[in-house]
């Protein structure tokens, strides 16, 4: 039987805890029958009831158990106070920024060479002279769909992915959603106020509300790492980690941004914009350009958002194509873009995966702007790692064994959703020949 990790005792919790809610609803519903319940129904009804807050009681003592155990690894890992413990070394964090995450990639390392088992890939740690990187792997969660590394490793992950997936760095907010579904209210439509004359009835109003779900999307990054590059090295370490950061980034990016939430996956910030809030097929001359990108910003600032972290999302060739635009008077139209990378006064923020051959004569491109404090990252806060020697992977349209070329293929899993709290926050436009 697979043993299941934390976060999927607190998915199979949540979902007892909703089935408790339904059959409680099913006595309500009996109990308010004219005439009076059926006796039969009702003592059935009850007894699914027990069934189901047995069921979740259970559920909730592995759940408070499996996080007992959890602590008391990382307790016996780091000691007290962030001392060691007895008899563990506890690797030294690099002070360089450029070395974190340096331990995923020798654990990768290690999983690789010992073909997933994570009791070998410690071993192979403590044999190494990473002892405490070993204790730390040690209370990660073997399952069939791999380790799942513990918690402040997955974080560093998530931290550096941080500076390379442009929707994280412009600053959307990252939530945890440790039970899979993560459920915001929100408020669509504000109170009211008004004069009246005196002795006057007033009129009452209220904010109506609304919500907004996340529930886990699942990204998987795949890379093929040649088994002769398999080395307990620094230099090996960081090609590992940059290569796993590099391909998971990518895919974030374009779903971030362009996901239509179709094959689950997220739904970006151009699916979530709301028609009035779009501009389509822009011509390049700066008289549209300059209406355009100012359209952007005041139909979101009319939206009444709090612009508390706004800023732009484009391809580079399209800022380069903003940066030497030039006015009526052959003067730099936007020289904030080369001096200090704003626009407006406003962060510029580029990707590849924002295409630049749209539009029936492919040759469109898109340019977001947002106030990026309303885009909401529900987040696992969680990395599943798998390795495999034998598998194959299509590059370039064909199939490549990894053991035929002597490779190692790492997977791995992360999961997450995205929503924006307010639409209005969110306006994009399509150019035509806006990149260089």
């Amino acid at each position: 039987m697979t043993k299941k990790s934390v976060d999927d005792l607190r998915r199979d919790r949540k979902a007892a805890a909703v089935q408790m809610e339904a059959v409680a609803a099913k006595i309500a519903e009996l109990e308010a029958t004219e005439g009076g319940a059926d006796a039969a129904a009702l003592t059935a009804a009850s007894a699914e009831f027990d069934a189901a807050k047995g069921q979740f009681e259970a559920l909730n003592a592995a759940v408070q158990r499996a996080e007992a155990v959890e602590a008391a690894k990382a307790t016996a890992a780091a000691g007290d106070q962030g001392k060691p413990a007895a008899g563990v070394t506890v690797y030294a964090q690099a002070a360089d920024p450029a070395m974190k995450g340096v331990d995923l990639g020798l654990t990768v390392i290690a999983l690789a060479q010992s073909k997933g088992d994570r009791d070998k890939a410690v071993t192979l740690l403590e044999r190494e002279g990473h002892s405490g990187l070993a204790a730390t792997l040690n209370t990660g969660t073997e399952s069939a769909g791999g380790v799942l590394v513990p918690r402040p490793m997955a974080e560093t992950m998530i931290e550096l992915l941080r500076a390379r997936v442009v929707v994280r760095n412009a600053g959307a907010r990252v939530v945890p959603m440790p039970a899979g579904q993560l459920r915001h209210a929100r408020q669509n439509g504000a109170a009211t106020a008004g004069y009246s004359a005196e002795n006057a009835a007033i009129t009452p109003s209220e904010p109506t509300t609304d919500k907004i779900d996340q529930t886990f999307k699942k990204l998987t990054g795949l890379v093929p790492v040649s088994n002769s590059l398999l080395r307990f090295t620094t230099q090996t370490a960081l090609l590992v980690r940059d290569d796993l950061l590099a391909v998971m980034a990518r895919r974030e990016d374009l779903a971030f941004i362009r996901g239509d939430g179709s094959a689950n996956t997220p739904t970006g910030i151009r699916s979530w914009t709301p028609g009035g809030n779009i501009q389509t097929a822009v011509a390049n001359t700066f008289a549209a350009v300059d209406v355009a990108l100012r359209t952007l910003v005041s139909r979101v600032a009319d939206g009444d958002v709090p612009m508390v972290r706004p800023g732009w999302i484009m391809r580079a060739g399209t800022r380069e194509f903003l940066g030497s635009l030039r006015d009526a008077l052959g003067n730099l139209a936007y020289p904030s873009i080369n001096a200090t990378g704003t626009l407006f006064g406003y962060p510029i923020y580029t990707t590849s995966q924002i295409p630049n051959n749209l539009g029936a004569g492919t040759n469109q491109t898109e340019v977001y702007f947002a106030d990026f404090n309303e885009v909401m990252i529900g987040d696992a806060s969680a990395l599943t790692l798998s390795v495999s020697t034998e598998a194959a992977y299509v590059q370039g349209g064909n199939w490549r064994s990894a053991f035929q070329n002597d490779e190692t293929l790492m997977r791995a899993i992360s999961e997450h959703d995205l929503a924006p709290a307010h639409t209005q926050g969110l306006a994009y436009l399509t150019g035509v020949n806006w990149s260089l």
